[in-house]
């Protein structure tokens, strides 16, 4: 179960369903984006992943790892048209639902995201 659930948050990350990802993000979720030093609201998060998997880019899972049935890793990429975006991401679920986000970002040339993205 706690795997299906980082899964589903990738697929839906991957094919554009916000009100999908939404609901597997706890309210009161914790988020660390340690490659911005920011600790983001959970809305702003979910508005930032609008612009990393907008349409022009393609989302890729390349391994999901579960360690003790609560704790799961991802490692992904983004193809954006004009760089390649690296996501080691670690997530803590409770219930079912994501209770932590720590998403480590490699971005090309060291830049940062916008703190949002564009609204779909």
């Amino acid at each position: 179960m706690s795997v299906n659930a980082i899964e589903r948050l990738w697929r839906a990350r991957q094919s554009g369903d916000w009100d999908a990802v939404a609901a597997l993000v706890r309210p009161g979720v914790r988020i660390s984006l340690p490659h911005q030093g920011r600790e983001p609201s959970r809305e702003e998060y979910l508005s930032l992943l609008h612009f990393v998997h907008n349409p022009d880019n393609k989302t890729v899972v390349q391994r999901v790892i579960t360690g003790r049935g609560l704790d799961i890793a991802v490692h992904a990429h983004v193809q954006r048209p004009d760089a390649m975006l690296i996501c080691a991401g670690f997530y803590e679920l409770q219930e079912g639902l994501i209770e932590r986000i720590d998403e480590f970002w490699l971005v090309p040339g060291g830049e940062r995201f916008p703190s949002t993205g564009p609204s779909r």
